[in-house]
């Protein structure tokens, strides 16, 4: 249990699970890109450490880049997305992977997607550390998913609370007790 303020949190996913489900997600991405050169695009702060696990699982030629945005203010999305770090690469003719933390409504994700569909990618994928199915109002497939989750507001491994608690080694839910 973590305690923050007058907020509870209770393990959710263990460190274990998340290892087992980072390597499973690994050997399906390195089959759907082998022989391939991807453009792996790490969405910061909250999902760096899920893309270090899973990056050094892969097998393919890739190269690696960072964007940053912004929509949260404490527990609540503010509905503005702010990029504080863009990208830069230019994608066009490339397979594309974004490794993002969590999913929930996916605006924050289609805004990035429209911007990298106009450079004309050859793919477009998503590998998501977590995915809140009932939070998700957009079209755009989450190809790769390592667990579906309740819509709780959840941190642990790379997920904050006003930027606490990245690095612990389990996932916390928030508790409605």
């Amino acid at each position: 249990m973590v305690q923050y303020n007058d907020m509870t949190f209770v393990k959710m996913i263990d460190k274990d699970q998340i290892q087992s489900r980072v390597e499973m997600l690994s050997s399906q991405i390195n089959e759907d890109y082998k022989g391939e050169e991807v453009e792996m695009i790490i969405v910061l702060k909250g999902a760096f450490i899920f893309a270090a696990d899973l990056v050094r699982h892969f097998n393919f030629d890739h190269t690696i880049h960072f964007v940053q945005f912004s929509s949260y203010s404490g527990t609540e999305s503010t509905g503005k997305i702010f990029e504080k770090l863009p990208l830069q690469k230019n994608v066009a003719n490339k397979h594309v992977l974004i490794i993002e933390d969590i999913v929930d409504t996916g605006n924050t994700l289609n805004y990035f997607i429209e911007k990298l569909n106009q450079q004309n990618p050859k793919s477009v994928n998503i590998a998501s550390l977590l995915f809140k199915k009932d939070a998700y109002i957009h079209n755009f497939p989450v190809k790769y998913v390592a667990f579906d989750i309740e819509n709780k507001f959840v941190i642990g491994y790379g997920l904050d609370l006003d930027q606490k608690f990245r690095n612990l080694k389990h996932i916390y839910q928030h508790s409605d007790k």
